[in-house]
């Protein structure tokens, strides 16, 4: 099934973030997740939480910093606005340690140095 991994059954990361900047709103996902692709909370019947697709964009984000950093500042863009690394980098701080275990963020730190002042 497109959409989802289903090892897991998690939402995949690229189909959200891919979404969320093509729509501008993790709110409005669930729904085009189960008009185009059929994904839905099997087990409820209902559609997929905002949060959990919210957590899948900004995960796929953490994972692939350049490639979205360069979609979101397209978005910051078309809405007037340049993103910059005053901008971007305390907000990616602030994702990983809200995602990620301490370990694991310290590893996402370590190997993403440039992110230290930002902490």
């Amino acid at each position: 099934m497109i959409g989802m991994k289903m090892t897991k059954k998690i939402l995949d990361p690229k189909v959200c973030f891919d979404l969320w900047i093509e729509t501008g709103s993790v709110y409005k996902i669930p729904a085009i997740l189960k008009e185009r692709y059929g994904i839905y909370n099997d087990r409820t019947g209902n559609l997929v939480t905002p949060m959990g697709v919210w957590d899948a964009a900004w995960r796929y984000t953490l994972d692939n910093l350049v490639d979205s950093r360069q979609m979101v500042a397209q978005v910051w863009k078309a809405n007037g606005e340049i993103l910059l690394d005053k901008d971007w980098y305390p907000l990616v701080v602030q994702k990983a340690k809200y995602l990620y275990s301490p370990k694991k963020y310290q590893r996402f730190i370590d190997s993403h140095s440039y992110l230290t002042p930002y902490q």
